[in-house]
């Protein structure tokens, strides 16, 4: 296994060989100097390249390059990526999950982004466009952007943190309307609490282990992290386990809606089966009345004997005295 981090061995050809949908090289002032074939890499600034996985050119590139060790080249461009770091002697290879964020919409897309940093260069890696690098990218268009590769990890991981807040906030939003609805006792499709549910779930699944992720940089002796870095790193794993906690007690309040409404039509079914009780009951004895006055006696015993309609209705009225016998008996009265 090799590597190389001396920044002057580095040509640039090599690096734009690999096809990159952004390259260039920090200037230390939070500006970037886009690399070309023209460019000449200042030995004491790093560089960063951001690449398309999907390319062939840049698989090739990958496989081949000596600017990453072999361990990992099959990290940076693996489709299926769990959130993970891992530490090498030379730098660390974390792989970060996030959202785009699309308001009014859910759920939110899950994007995957790669990168292998050092203390002279950023590696990253992506197939889906990921909105927060486009917004690091405007950072060094107005020169606000990372100055260091400590900057650069410490930027990018607040602004991912920052895409999930914001699909957090809208997804908490949805929950409010859904609870001043079941307050108005208005009843609505489960399918509108099933979405939230699923993207408070997908979030949570993103942000425990990147929590942990955080912490764990934050705390390894890394030389080109200082105190100041790993306090900001510390300050957003606390802040990813804000949102864990928040993203709990969302799901217990989904689960009360659903309780809320549950109850509502269950009221709703009993105040229908008692106005059905109520009709039943008023048109018992009318029922009772016109069936006992169209009963045909021709044919029946003893229907020629005087007393055979009398002996009827003592028969129901013994009939009815059974059953009432008998429900009070099973306790069902």
């Amino acid at each position: 296994m090799t590597n190389q981090n001396s920044t002057s061995s580095i040509s640039v050809s090599h690096l734009l060989d690999a096809k990159p949908a952004f390259s260039c090289q920090l200037d230390g002032k939070g500006k970037a100097m886009p690399l070309n074939e023209q460019s000449v890499p200042s030995i004491s600034q790093p560089f960063w390249i951001h690449l398309d996985f999907a390319k062939q050119e840049t698989i090739n590139w990958i496989n081949t390059t000596h600017l990453v060790p072999d361990l990992i080249k099959n990290e940076l461009i693996k489709s299926n990526q769990i959130s993970k770091e891992i530490r090498f002697e030379s730098g660390i290879l974390v792989v970060l999950k996030g959202v785009n964020f699309i308001p009014n919409e859910l759920p939110d897309p899950i994007v995957t982004f790669r990168f292998y940093i050092t203390d002279n260069m950023i590696i990253s890696t992506r197939h889906q466009k990921i909105d927060a690098i486009f917004q690091l990218q405007d950072n060094l268009d107005k020169g606000i952007g990372p100055v260091d590769v400590a900057d650069w990890l410490i930027q990018i991981s607040d602004l991912i943190s920052d895409q999930v807040n914001l699909s957090f906030n809208s997804t908490h939003n949805k929950i409010i309307r859904l609870e001043d609805l079941v307050l108005n006792q208005r009843i609505f499709s489960y399918k509108e609490i099933g979405r939230v549910r699923k993207q408070l779930i997908v979030l949570r699944r993103l942000l425990s282990p990147q929590r942990d992720i955080f912490v764990k940089i934050s705390t390894e002796r890394i030389s080109w992290i200082d105190d100041n870095d790993r306090q900001r790193l510390h300050d957003i794993s606390n802040q990813q386990n804000h949102y864990v906690s928040d993203i709990d007690s969302c799901l217990l309040r989904l689960a009360s809606i659903m309780e809320q409404i549950n109850s509502f039509l269950a009221e709703s079914t009993n105040k229908r089966i008692y106005l059905m009780s109520l009709f039943t009951i008023i048109f018992t004895p009318i029922t009772f009345l016109t069936s006992l006055l169209g009963v045909n006696l021709a044919g029946i015993p003893f229907s020629q004997q005087e007393w055979s309609f009398v002996g009827l209705i003592l028969l129901l009225v013994v009939i009815c005295i059974a059953s009432a016998i008998w429900l009070k008996y099973k306790k069902w009265w």
